[in-house]
């Protein structure tokens, strides 16, 4: 019932799922790290545009995978830096980028060109796109949000995380899900969720 509830929701985004694209988690915190895991190794890089949510570097430390930050700034509005500057932070262990949009806790609402620049880097540089996306109902001044999913040609390297906790205000309820239309993946991180009991539906 709360696979299909959410596939309804991500309908209403104009965002299409099957119910085997989607493993619901304890929130979104236990999505993130299974995604971590599942595309990285011990000793494994991910890059995160900084200011970045502090767990994201305590999730990455559980599962052995080293955060390569690279910064954007205020006065900037928070945006990312051009292609040349994030191609720098990529080295041969580095497996995905990880970003929050909208943004937490700059609050940088990404542009439709800045997604398709994340999404040639990822393909050029054979790269997992973990995309946090569960502020997507908090967007004000006239901003538009995009989903990752909504950009074609990287469907099989982009890994949604979302929550209940932020549009219903329920963090305690613990409920969220990893998502992606990439079936292989989705085998790796079933697994993962089958070594713990169940989450809290």
């Amino acid at each position: 019932v709360t696979i299909n509830s959410f596939i309804k929701y991500y309908e209403s985004w104009g965002i299409n799922f099957d119910e085997d694209d989607i493993m619901i988690t304890n929130g979104g915190s236990e999505g993130l790290m299974f995604a971590i895991m599942a595309v990285a190794d011990y000793g494994d890089e991910i890059l995160i545009p900084e200011p970045f949510y502090t767990n994201y570097n305590a999730f990455s430390s559980v599962a052995g995978v080293n955060v390569v930050p690279f910064l954007t700034k205020a006065e900037e509005g928070f945006h990312l830096p051009s292609k040349d500057v994030i191609e720098r932070s990529i080295t041969p262990k580095t497996r995905a980028i990880l970003l929050s949009n909208p943004g937490n806790p700059t609050g940088v609402v990404y542009t439709e060109d800045e997604l398709n620049l994340v999404a040639e880097i990822a393909r050029e540089h054979n790269l997992f796109i973990i995309a946090d996306e569960v502020y997507r109902e908090f967007v004000y001044d006239g901003l538009k949000y995009k989903s990752f999913m909504h950009i074609p040609g990287i469907q099989d390297r982009v890994i949604l995380i979302d929550s209940i906790s932020k549009r219903y205000s329920a963090c305690g309820a613990r409920i969220g899900l990893v998502a992606s239309k990439n079936k292989e993946l989705m085998k790796l991180i079933l697994k993962l969720c089958q070594t713990r009991l169940c989450v809290a539906v």
